[in-house]
C-alpha cells in the first residue's frame, strides 16, 4: 500500500514533534557521562523523550531550532519539508519519508562519530587504541576494576559499559590489530549499520532483556522489553 500525505499535514505532523520538545539533558565534557547520557535520552524511565526524536529528525539544526521564534520554526520547518518532497508534486510518499529519514540518520552519525574521534589524540597512525579510549572515556577504572564491580553489580554501571565496550571494540576491529581505523570506529559506535556486527547488537540486545541473567529470554521478559519501547 502506497501512503501519501500532503505537505500541509506533513508540515502540521512535524511542527507537532518540535513543539513538544522541551530542553534536554544539560550538556557536559564528560564522557562518560554522555555516554549514560545517551543510553537513556530516547526514553526517560518508562516515558518516552520526545527530544530524541526532535533531534533525529532535525539534526544539527535541533538545538537551534529550540531558540526560535514560532514564526521562524515554521518557515524552517516548511523549508524541510519541500526538501523530503523531492519530485514537488505537493505530497510526501513514503518512499520520500523514508529517505530523509535514512539521510537525516546517516548525517547524525557521520557527525557523532567526526566529534568523538576527534576528541582522541595521541592516535597511532591514524587508529586508536582501546588503552586510549578507555582511558579518555572511562580513566578512572581499570579492566580488571570493571570486571570485579560487574560481579556484585547488576545494574546499568559503568563497569558494565567497560566490559560492553570492550567486546564491541573487538567485533569492530576487523583486522585484527587491536586498533580501530576511523570506519572502523563508525561500526564501534553504531554496530547497527554494519552487517557483520549483527551478531554483537543481537547479543547486546538479547543481554538487554534478560533480567534475571540466566540466558534465557522468557516470554514476560520479550514482552515486558517490547512494551516498554512503543
Amino acid at each position: 500500500m502506497k501512503v501519501i500525505i500532503s505537505k500541509c499535514m506533513m508540515f502540521l505532523l512535524m511542527f507537532s514533534i518540535c513543539s513538544m520538545s522541551v530542553n534536554g539533558v544539560p550538556n557536559t565534557k564528560e564522557p562518560v557521562l554522555e555516554k549514560l547520557q545517551a543510553q537513556q535520552q530516547h526514553f526517560r524511565g518508562e516515558e518516552h523523550n520526545p527530544d530524541y526524536d526532535h533531534e533525529a529528525f532535525l539534526g544539527q539544526e535541533a538545538e537551534e531550532f529550540d531558540n526560535l521564534t514560532q514564526e521562524e520554526s515554521q518557515r524552517r520547518l516548511s523549508v524541510i519539508v519541500d526538501k523530503i518532497d523531492k519530485n514537488n508534486d505537493g505530497y510526501v510518499t513514503q518512499e520520500e519519508l523514508k529517505d530523509w529519514i535514512k539521510f537525516t540518520q546517516t548525517r547524525y552519525i557521520m557527525n557523532d562519530v567526526h566529534s568523538q574521534w576527534d576528541n582522541h589524540k595521541n592516535l597511532e597512525n591514524d587508529k586508536l587504541s582501546w588503552a586510549i579510549y578507555r582511558k579518555d572515556t572511562y580513566g578512572f577504572m581499570s579492566d580488571d576494576e570493571a570486571k570485579e564491580a560487574h560481579k556484585s553489580d547488576d545494574s546499568y554501571t559503568y563497569a558494565k559499559m567497560i566490559l560492553r565496550d570492550k567486546r564491541r571494540w573487538a567485533a569492530a576491529d576487523v583486522d585484527g590489530d587491536g586498533l580501530l581505523s576511523k570506519e572502523e570506529f563508525i561500526s564501534f559506535l553504531h554496530p547497527e549499520e554494519s552487517v557483520h556486527m549483527k551478531d554483537i547488537v543481537v547479543y547486546e540486545t538479547m543481554d538487554d532483556m534478560d533480567k534475571d541473567k540466566d540466558n534465557k529470554i522468557s516470554m514476560d521478559e520479550y514482552i515486558g522489553n517490547f512494551f516498554f519501547y512503543i
